[in-house]
């Protein structure tokens, strides 16, 4: 086999795979239009819930903002440490 067979033999290999990352490449981008319209609504619902949670983050706030914090029996190094 002369150096020129073994060449093209791996241009046309490298072109079906070129032409096969092409034809993935594009199913993709067809069915990427649906997937983000899709995922919209419930991104929507996701933020109202968390509005809904901030909010009652907030009432909890005010309404415990005159109580003193309850004891723990961690040390003191502990509690300087985050854990």
């Amino acid at each position: 086999m002369s150096a020129g067979h073994i060449i093209s033999a791996m241009m046309g290999a490298f072109g079906i795979l070129f032409f096969l990352l092409l034809f993935v490449l594009l199913i993709l981008w067809i069915i990427l239009p649906f997937s983000i319209f899709g995922i919209k609504d419930l991104l929507r619902e996701a933020i109202e819930e968390q509005k809904k949670t901030n909010e009652i983050l907030k009432d909890i706030l005010k309404a415990g903002a005159g109580l003193k914090p309850a004891p723990t029996d961690r040390p003191d190094e502990e509690k300087d440490k985050g854990l």
